[in-house]
């Protein structure tokens, strides 16, 4: 759900990533504010649609015809993969709430990821690094340092949980085509055993990550 860096002439990798992060909290908090109006839940998902829009038109080369059919692809496949968290976030709100208000909280709930997933997309992971290293600068020479961490240790720790995700859900797609290629069916017992080979790969991937690190003189 949170997709690696693309490179890009966009309006949007063009952008300070300051701006883009205090962009996505303004959004996050308006439609937190008005979460039961559905203009604030269209107009959100009308920013998710013009924001992949603009990354796909800003390739170079690319006509503008083929750029939006490109950056609606892009959405689509995004849309696709939060198809569980929907359907995670819906199905408790439908019983509990009436089904107009269950859908307008789905709905910027979803937004919110996608822009999430906007701002990973068309912003690099030194970007981010710098960006919380300045922002924690403060809270360590307020004494953050006493408890064994620094800004540059919480934004690094940062940086390789956002580019640790797509690498896990990376591995479960391997998994899942190696169980099909076997003739494996789809079934909630096939889905429980995939969690063991996950999680090794997983683990393995964590020790080959720290390992890297103390060859780089990470502590």
């Amino acid at each position: 759900m949170i997709p690696l860096y693309q490179p890009g002439t966009s309006v949007l990798h063009r952008m300070p990533a300051g701006a883009k992060l205090l962009a996505l909290l303004a959004l996050g908090i308006g439609v937190s504010l008005w979460r039961e109006s559905p203009w604030a839940a269209l107009s959100a998902w009308c920013v998710v649609v013009l924001g992949f829009l603009v990354v796909r038109t800003g390739r170079p080369g690319w006509s503008v015809l083929r750029g939006c059919a490109a950056g609606l692809h892009l959405l689509g496949v995004h849309v696709w993969r939060l198809k569980w968290l929907a359907l995670l976030v819906a199905v408790p709100q439908v019983i509990f709430l009436p089904l107009e208000t269950a859908g307008i909280n789905t709905a910027r709930i979803l937004a919110i990821v996608l822009l999430a997933g906007l701002f990973t997309l068309t912003t690099r992971v030194s970007d981010v690094m710098e960006l919380l290293t300045r922002g924690l600068g403060p809270l360590e020479r307020a004494g953050l340092r006493r408890f064994g961490l620094t800004a540059e240790r919480l934004s690094l720790a940062m940086a390789l949980t956002m580019r640790s995700v797509p690498v896990v859900f990376g591995f479960y797609g391997q998994i899942r085509e190696a169980r099909r290629a076997r003739g494996a069916r789809t079934s909630l017992a096939g889905t429980a055993g995939m969690t063991t080979p996950l999680l090794v790969m997983s683990l393995q991937h964590a020790q080959e990550t720290a390992e890297a690190l103390a060859a780089r003189g990470v502590r």
